[in-house]
């Protein structure tokens, strides 16, 4: 006990000493006005954050990491990179520049209706998902896909809830361009945000309205925004543990999962696993 008590405050001491905390505010420079959901991160780390509903962000990060690049990123704006220098100083201010898309006009004339993905889960392949209410912000889930190699009309997204613990959880959708395992460019061109407020069971997300045509490899993902509520009545005990904050999907085999542990942190991959999601199709 003595040895586990040193180790913590070694740990302790450790954080006090090397971590340190970058804020920042960001606003659209037409408007001035305060960016939700910005995914700000430390490149190749999963040092990060997402800017709430001011514009504010705040992070903690290693004094080794003061030379690396910072991503400041959202759907709809031009990325921009920093040094973990720059951001260090007081009041920092980004000010974000919309992008503008030049969408190339698809004629699709669907007939059939195809589901796209993993439509079950297999209990011996456990769950995926998130614990805790701040830390995760910006953390990714979701499942490669192919449509095809002509252009389809997704119509919706269905994803199956194994428990969750919060009266509604956000989550920003993200489409991304794969080959092989190599995850690309981000294909939608404005945000898509995904409240969940169920607690267990599939959960129907209609995108007909976003008129999305693609065609190729996807990468499908879920980004993790924001919790509003934690349902005491929810929680869950795990190996003699109570958890009161977490939200768990269902797994499939045969598919390969996407995960991202940070707004800018490498790509983990699970080849022959992943959470159960699926598109249905228009083609």
């Amino acid at each position: 006990m003595r040895i586990f008590c040193l180790n913590i405050l070694i740990l302790l001491c450790q954080i006090e000493i090397y971590g340190q905390v970058i804020r920042g505010h960001i606003t659209d420079s037409k408007t001035n006005k305060p960016i939700e959901y910005v995914s700000i991160g430390i490149v190749n780390t999963t040092f990060g954050a997402i800017s709430d509903e001011k514009g504010f962000f705040e992070f903690e990060y290693k004094a080794q990491d003061i030379s690396s690049n910072v991503k400041i990123s959202m759907i709809g704006y031009k990325s921009q990179i920093f040094s973990v220098k720059d951001l260090l100083q007081k009041d920092f201010n980004v000010r974000m520049i919309d992008t503008v898309y030049e969408i190339k006009e698809i004629v699709i004339k669907p007939t059939v209706e195809k589901i796209v993905g993993a439509n079950g889960f297999d209990k011996s392949r456990g769950i995926s998902g998130w614990a805790g209410l701040y830390d995760r912000k910006g953390y990714e889930i979701g499942i490669k896909l192919d449509l095809g190699n002509k252009p389809v009309k997704i119509k919706s997204l269905h994803v199956m809830i194994d428990h969750q613990a919060f009266d509604t959880c956000y989550f920003r959708l993200h489409i991304r361009s794969i080959r092989d395992t190599l995850i690309l460019d981000e294909l939608l061109t404005e945000n898509i945000i995904v409240p969940i407020s169920k607690e267990s069971g599939w959960v129907d997300v209609n995108l007909e309205n976003y008129n999305l045509n693609f065609s190729g490899e996807i990468g499908l993902t879920l980004e993790w925004l924001k919790v509003i509520g934690v349902n005491k009545a929810r929680k869950m005990n795990v190996n003699n543990q109570i958890y009161d904050a977490y939200f768990l999907l269902k797994n499939k085999k045969k598919y390969m999962g996407l995960y991202r542990f940070g707004t800018e942190a490498k790509w983990s991959i699970n080849k022959e696993n992943s959470p159960s999601m699926y598109l249905k199709i228009l083609k």
